[in-house]
Parts: structure tokens; sequence; C-alpha cells
């Protein structure tokens, strides 16, 4: 009950909110592209004075404050994870608790790569290849096919990676709750469609001979890739030094989500998110990433549920720090191989959008770490088991 009382109020806070603003603040062209369905955006590239990378040039200044932002937060886990050894930090944590310092475990032998991961090595190898092909008798299909046997064949890739280096990965210690995470994403990603409709942010190339139900069918089976890879992603780094010793585990700031100031914070930074994204989106089209992630733990909080961020409030940073990375991770993937794709995206940032590699503004990259938070809420939502490797 308690799990469908969570669905219900976070739908209508993620859905309801940005609509209504549209629609009470006489938004008319933004309110029939909401109501849409599918949200189909390749005609958006057919009026350029529309796109917010024209409506709202390069600036300087918020290039600059962009990184600046980006880099205050990011650069003391950055620094800690190249900087420092977990061994210091355990002997550290033992000096100031006055026990001996831990001694580091015997290293288990590591088993074979699984076959399914040579399966997806090829699968990958033909996926790519196909992916980016240029040749006649395939281009009619590439559209429809081409995207999500990449995505499987990384997804065998990494899962088999932590198998060779940690002797266990999600597919394998929990395959149900890791396959549900696939129509999970598909959902996951739809919202984010949606609220693209108010920013126009991001649009679609190559897709207009689709119907509205092929459209819809294929972006959804491409949507399930989401969630599993970055999820499988975070458990691979996990078998990494910097995010499996203790290097994370004693950082100073130690917020605590589960107060009022928490909730009131969490309330405040979904809500000018949400309807400043219908209000000034060229301002605050950055809280895209960061509002649906304050609402989903703000529900969690008042619904006395488990939240992905109770661990900082003893300083371990160790869990967001790997789940930003690896929505990094998969973020340099995503880009890679949608630049020669003959059905891609393509974006439209105000204000940002220069020094770009492949499609995406150097600094929109910033984007996927909150969004790795995000996917970890969710996939631990689902099953709290696939995010605590």
């Amino acid at each position: 009950m308690k799990r469908l009382l969570h669905v219900i109020l976070l739908a209508a806070v993620l859905l309801g909110v940005p609509a209504a603003c549209a629609w009470l603040g006489g938004f008319d062209e933004i309110w029939e592209g909401v109501k849409s369905f599918p949200p189909r955006t390749e005609d958006w590239g057919e009026l350029p004075e529309k796109l917010w990378n024209h409506r709202c040039p390069f600036s300087w200044k918020w290039f600059c404050g962009m990184v600046l932002w980006t880099y205050c937060c990011m650069s003391p886990l950055v620094r800690r994870a190249f900087f420092r050894s977990g061994d210091a930090a355990e002997n550290a944590a033992a000096a100031a608790a006055g026990t001996p310092a831990p001694e580091g475990p015997a290293r288990p032998s590591r088993p074979k790569f699984p076959w399914w991961g040579w399966f997806g090595l090829a699968e990958l190898a033909v996926a790519w290849t196909f992916c980016w092909a240029k040749f006649d008798f395939c281009r009619s299909i590439q559209p429809h096919i081409s995207y999500m046997p990449l995505w499987i064949g990384y997804i065998l890739i990494v899962n088999a990676l932590c198998v060779k280096r940690g002797g266990k990965s999600p597919l394998v210690e929990h395959p149900l709750p890791y396959l549900l995470t696939f129509p999970a994403s598909s959902l996951f990603w739809w919202f984010f469609e949606y609220l693209n409709r108010y920013v126009w942010n991001w649009y679609y190339q190559g897709v207009s001979q689709m119907s509205a139900a092929e459209y819809t069918f294929y972006a959804t089976v491409c949507f399930s890739s989401v969630l599993p890879a970055v999820t499988a992603t975070a458990a691979l780094l996990h078998t990494f030094a910097p995010f499996r010793d203790a290097r994370f585990a004693d950082m100073r700031w130690k917020p605590k989500v589960r107060t009022a100031g928490g909730a009131a914070f969490f309330a405040s930074v979904s809500a000018l998110g949400l309807c400043g994204i219908v209000f000034f989106p060229q301002y605050a089209f950055p809280l895209l990433w960061l509002s649906p992630l304050m609402a989903f733990l703000l529900v969690q909080i008042l619904l006395g549920e488990p939240c992905v961020l109770d661990r900082l409030h003893d300083g371990n940073w160790a869990f967001v720090f790997r789940f930003a990375a690896a929505a990094f991770v998969c973020g340099l993937a995503w880009e890679t191989w949608n630049y020669y794709a003959v059905a891609k995206w393509v974006y439209a940032v105000p204000w940002v959008h220069r020094f770009q590699i492949w499609e995406m503004p150097v600094v929109g990259f910033a984007g996927y770490l909150p969004f790795g938070v995000e996917c970890a809420a969710v996939t631990a939502w689902i099953e709290p088991k696939l995010v605590d490797a």
C-alpha cells in the first residue's frame, strides 16, 4: 500500500505540477505539446528560431558559472579518489577510534570471464558496426534495431566484468529484480521525455518515417536499457579501490536528510525546478536533472521509506560518487554511439551550447552526475540489494 501511495504522490507532483503551471499560466503552445503522445520532437530541428541554443546564444558567464559549480561539488570527491589511499583513510579512522589498523583481506582467486560476456562482446562489435554503417541495404531498418543491441551487449559485458573482478554481478546475484529494472527504466526515461516538452533541450533526428505506434514501441524498448546499464556500471566500479575502500567514508560534510530542514530543501528545489521549466526554462533547465530526484527523496522521507542519501549522515559519500561516476561512464557511451547513428538525438541547450564532445556541449556532461543518483534512487526502490554491491 505504501508503495502504491509513493507512486501516486510522485506522479501527482512530477507530472501534475509543470502541467498545471503551463495550463494556468496560459502557455498554450507548451500545453498543446504536453498533451500530445508520443512526445515526438523531430520537427523541432525544422524550427531553429525556437530552439534555446539560438534564442539564448553562448554566454561565458553561464559557462564559467556552471563549470565552477561542478568543480566545487565534485573536486572534494575527485581528490579523494585519486590522491588519497583507502589504507590511509582506514588507518586514520582506526587511530581516531584507538583500535589497531585493519588488515587488508586476502585477495580471492578470480573466476573466469563468463561465456555470455564473450557473447555480449561479439554482439556489441556487430551492433556498433551496424549502428554506424551507411550501407543502403540496411539504412531503412537501422533506426528500428540499431540502438538496443548495443546496450544489451554493453550490459552483458559489464556484468561479466563484475563476475570476473568480484565474483558476482547484479544479473547473476539478483536476476529477477535486475530484469525488472528494464520495464521500470522505460517509464523512468519517458518521464524525462515528458519534461523535455517544457525545456526543448534535445530532439531526435532520423525517426520521422515511423508511425506514432512504431515510435512509441521502439522508443520504449530503447529506454529500457538506462537503469540496467547504470546499475551494472556502478557495480563494476565497486570492484575498483576508490569505490571499495574507505577513502569516501569520512567526508567532513555530513548532511542529515531526515530533518525538517532537509525536507524543506528537497521541496524547495523540486518546486523551483518543476515550476521554473515552465515559466523560465532558459534559466531553470539545469534543474531538470535535480528536481525529480528531490521530489523522489521527499516522498520517501514523508512516507518513512529508506532513501539512498541516508548514509550521508555518517559522511560516507562512496555510494553517491559511485553512481554519479557510473552515469558519467554510460553518458560517454551514449554520446559516442549516438553521434554517427542514423536515428539520433541532438541538443539545443541555452547559454552553454559550445565546446561539444560529439553532440553534447561539454558542460552538459555534468547533468549525468545527479542523473546517476536518480538512477540509484529508483533502482534501490525496486530492490535495495541491486545498488549495494
